[in-house]
């Protein structure tokens, strides 16, 4: 999920690298981990970068309820219980810091 990519350009020290690039290349990026179809290389995102996620969420298991305080979970709809690998709830929280 989005938490594990942020872990693995961590990393990977690539932080630096995203943070220099301009306009809409972050944005693509997003976009090709979401919807292959719109990928030109989605070989790479098969076999490389979703295993490596994969790899990471099983050896890194992450849970967020003790980042965020419980009452902004609830205001949103969720339980103190919010775990990395759920996608929907994860992107609901993170949506909310836009």
């Amino acid at each position: 999920g989005s938490i594990y990519v942020l872990v693995l350009i961590a990393g990977l020290d690539m932080w630096w690298k995203i943070a220099t690039l301009g306009g809409r290349v972050p944005w693509e990026v997003g976009k090709m981990l979401r919807q292959l179809e719109t990928c030109k290389t989605p070989t790479l995102i098969l076999e490389h970068i979703i295993p490596a996620i994969a790899w990471i969420r099983s050896h890194l298991p992450l849970s967020l309820e003790k980042v965020f305080c419980p009452s902004l979970l609830a205001s949103i709809g969720l339980d103190e219980t919010l775990d990395c690998t759920n996608l929907l709830f994860t992107d609901k929280v993170l949506d909310t810091f836009k």
